[in-house]
């Protein structure tokens, strides 16, 4: 079985999260995509929104779309959201299930600073969304090593060995960024790349303001 998990902030998730994520969906022919909030990141500054409300955006995104399911796994952990010891979880729980994780690539173009992060091929396979201007150009030698080490041309693969490759998907480029959509919200501006049940929940509890 196969189990893809997107992981990120989501402080809040919006129309370009949600556009690539279907895009993913349907190039790689996946059943669901699970949308994973990260609790504490460690790399980055901490969310403007709670956990508990980043989750109840997330799941509010999710419900119109059939493929999308989310996944609270790190949110119930008390202690930073290391991605190398959350896919080590999922691969101890569920060994004959192949992962993926996907990931933005400005993540992919930063992971050499993340924790542990040469064994998360060792879990999951690593699928990476292109991102609206963020080129696919490593700085780190290291890091060029460990994609030409594992990057794949062919999704297929994907589905034949259960773990260590690197694929660079075709969706599409959204251009929406968290940072300055919290700042649209914070001088309460209107017709913002949010699903509106989301937009609303922002209003509601008086976020980003």
């Amino acid at each position: 079985m196969i189990r893809a998990i997107f992981g990120g902030t989501f402080d809040p998730i919006h129309n370009g999260h949600l556009k690539t994520a279907a895009a993913l969906v349907k190039e790689l022919d996946i059943s669901t995509l699970a949308l994973m909030p990260s609790a504490v990141p460690p790399h980055r500054p901490q969310p403007d929104a709670s956990p508990e409300q980043r989750l109840d955006m997330v799941k509010l995104a999710s419900q119109k779309n059939p493929a999308f399911t989310v996944e609270d796994w790190e949110l119930r952990q008390d202690r930073p959201s290391f991605t190398a010891n959350t896919l080590s979880e999922f691969k101890t729980q569920s060994p004959d299930d192949t992962l993926l994780f996907v990931m933005g690539m400005d993540s992919l173009m930063s992971l050499h600073h993340w924790h542990q992060w040469h064994q998360l091929i060792e879990y999951a396979h690593l699928v990476v969304m292109p991102r609206a201007g963020v080129p696919f150009n490593p700085q780190d030698d290291e890091l060029k090593a460990f994609i030409s080490a594992h990057m794949t041309r062919d999704r297929n693969a994907l589905n034949e060995q259960r773990q260590g490759l690197l694929y660079i998907a075709e969706t599409p480029m959204v251009d929406v960024s968290a940072t300055e959509l919290r700042n649209q919200l914070q001088k309460r501006e209107k017709n913002l790349p949010l699903p509106s049940n989301v937009y609303d929940y922002i209003r509601q509890h008086q976020l980003y303001l």
